[in-house]
């Protein structure tokens, strides 16, 4: 492993926020990992993982510990019995939309609506990351990790016990389990995602019929994933949710706050509040789970933060408002514009915004 001492952790996050990290490590094995893990308990000091620093905000003091930086490569693909379904097996370090982009010049799909989110395949079981429709979860086979007792042990599906934007690794078992491959199965027959409205709206808007894609042939098929995630790409691009050097709104961590998913009575209460405030009921997204899903961005906007709204160096984005953006500022601005907005809207509408980021501090 590659170990550095009193290293910048803003260089290393999209923000680019926060201070020095003790040491970090770049592991590009699980024997660096290993290794990592055992120099952290000779140095009697926390540790810290880290993919590609999409979804993480550092504080100011930066973190006295072991930042280990997953950065294992590896693709490896195979055929079930079904034929029609593909495993693919990665490395945690491995950039996420790679990865996708590879799944889809193999004519498979699970992942397309995925399309342009940051970060690394590591860290998409975390957080169980989903767009347009799709969550990663819907895919994942497995999950092979590294415990405190450095033994390597293979996760399944149900017992990573994914929840929307949530899993028992980010709810407290990702530093006691570090992830090293995630194990993803995608089928070369299925059609596209097109349960999300914007999706659907602007895939019949291009005129494509698409009929049963177990008729067409690898070409066409191919041809048509990518004209899919070409849209998915420029949807996320007019909202400043693909990482662009040269988009200032891009310097943030995507979606700060998940969409607040409220139970039946909580539902009743928000219809009646929005009575007495004058305001028509938004889209609403009935969840598996029976609850109700209301769009974190709506009730930030009808508590008065528009996009382009800044403060002391940080801001909203101009392009969407479920993101915020370091201009100039610090982590300490950020958080503070962070519990103005999650205040601002408990006010209102006496909902809790949850913020989807970690805090390393």
């Amino acid at each position: 492993m590659d170990l550095l001492q009193n290293i910048s952790l803003s260089q290393f996050t999209t923000l680019g926020l926060g201070g020095n990290a003790s040491y970090l490590a770049i592991c590009k094995s699980e024997d660096d990992v290993v290794s990592a893990l055992k120099f952290a308990k000779e140095k009697q000091i926390p540790i810290w993982v880290m993919g590609g620093g999409s979804n993480t905000i550092v504080s100011d003091a930066g973190f006295e510990g072991l930042v280990i930086k997953i950065e294992i490569l590896g693709i490896e693909q195979s055929t079930a019995n079904d034929v029609t379904k593909i495993q693919w097996k990665v490395g945690a370090g491995v950039v996420w939309d790679d990865f996708v982009k590879q799944t889809i010049e193999e004519a498979c799909v699970g992942i397309e609506s995925l399309s342009g989110i940051p970060g690394t395949i590591g860290a998409s079981p975390i957080q169980n990351i989903g767009a347009y429709g799709q969550e990663v979860s819907e895919t994942i086979k497995g999950v092979r990790v590294i415990n405190s007792n450095l033994e390597i042990l293979n996760i399944n599906s149900e017992d990573c016990k994914f929840k929307y934007r949530d899993s028992r690794f980010k709810s407290g078992d990702w530093k006691n389990l570090i992830i090293t491959q995630v194990t993803f199965e995608l089928s070369t027959s299925n059609p596209l995602n097109l349960k999300y409205p914007e999706v659907r709206r602007h895939w019949d808007s291009k005129e494509q019929l698409f009929g049963d894609f177990s008729k067409f042939d690898r070409r066409e098929r191919i041809s048509t994933i990518v004209e899919y995630r070409e849209m998915i790409l420029k949807l996320r691009k007019s909202k400043s949710m693909v990482l662009d050097p040269l988009d200032p709104n891009s310097k943030s961590v995507g979606s700060f706050f998940t969409n607040p998913v409220l139970s039946s009575d909580e539902f009743v209460q928000f219809q009646n509040n929005l009575k007495s405030l004058g305001l028509d009921l938004p889209n609403v997204f009935p969840e598996a789970s029976g609850g109700y899903k209301v769009s974190a961005a709506w009730l930030i906007e009808q508590s008065g933060f528009q996009k382009g709204y800044t403060k002391h160096g940080v801001g909203i984005s101009s392009a969407h408002c479920l993101s915020l953006i370091n201009i100039n500022g610090k982590t300490k601005d950020l958080l503070n514009l962070s519990e103005e907005i999650k205040q601002g809207v408990f006010k209102k509408f006496k909902i809790n915004l949850i913020q989807e980021p970690v805090y390393l501090q």
